[in-house]
């Protein structure tokens, strides 16, 4: 099953940590294979927030990386040719770069040769650019499942759903970096939108997770967690966070339900 991550809205509603968090949680709680992609380049992406951190873009910068090669030739000069198309993060979760012609996009083909290599074997979590370039829209366009994440501000989510798109009818949403104090929260979304609750997901700020995001030891703070208690400062975070992948996990079946009559059970 693919599931695409996107946001109307740049670096404010944490697309890429989402992916991050949510992929790691997933193989965590429900033991299943997730495999996570890009079809941006991004300064903080799913490599530094997953695997290494600034550690690893301390080496890559000593081999003069450019951007602009995107991930594919980030994993490539730090891992070598061998594990170009696949990096292993842990027992249930792989990184595979998308693949593409041009600089500075990759192309749906790429997608397309990533779902071929996992034959169905493993959701696969797609960290999608912002905007609607030709790439993300077709991402969008082909997944079974779309994730849209806001930052807790009523513009950013009146100016999505007064926009023109298909994304309004099926997608589960998430208030990205969520803060409590803010007023605007998934009531919003419900009371002015009429989306049920079970297609909203909330996913609050964290120091700790960021900092585990800029060290590259994401995994590790998510599986050191999860069973936390209450008073551990992780706690309200881990809790919101399991409760948004488990509803993302049974809106994902029940579409795949509906669409193709699956009877994997929840």
């Amino acid at each position: 099953m693919n599931i695409a991550f996107w946001s109307n809205v740049r670096h404010q509603s944490g697309v890429t940590s989402s992916v991050a968090l949510l992929s790691v949680l997933w193989t965590e709680l429900f033991v299943e294979e997730i495999t996570v992609t890009s079809n941006h380049i991004s300064n903080a992406g799913l490599v530094k927030r997953l695997y290494g951190g600034s550690a690893i873009e301390e080496k890559t910068a000593q081999k003069a990386y450019c951007y602009i090669l995107g991930e594919p030739e980030y994993f490539r000069l730090l891992y070598g040719e061998k594990i170009r198309t696949t990096l292993w993060l842990n027992d249930n979760l792989r990184f595979i770069p998308m693949m593409g012609e041009e600089e500075g996009l990759f192309c749906t083909r790429g997608l397309k040769s990533v779902g071929k290599e996992m034959c169905g074997r493993t959701h696969l979590m797609i960290d999608t650019a912002c905007g609607c370039d030709l790439c993300s829209q077709q991402i969008l366009e082909d997944a079974e499942v779309t994730v849209v994440l806001f930052p807790q501000e009523k513009e950013c989510i009146d100016s999505f759903f007064q926009s023109e798109t298909i994304l309004r009818e099926n997608s589960f949403f998430i208030l990205g970096n969520y803060r409590e104090e803010l007023p605007c929260r998934p009531s919003y979304l419900i009371k002015q939108y009429n989306i049920p609750k079970e297609r909203i997901g909330v996913i609050p700020y964290n120091f700790g997770f960021e900092q585990a995001m800029r060290e590259g030891s994401t995994i590790g703070y998510i599986a050191g967690n999860i069973n936390c208690t209450k008073r551990n400062t992780a706690y309200r975070f881990i809790r919101y966070a399991t409760k948004t992948v488990e509803d993302l996990r049974k809106y994902a079946i029940n579409r795949r339900k509906a669409e193709c009559g699956d009877c994997e059970k929840v």
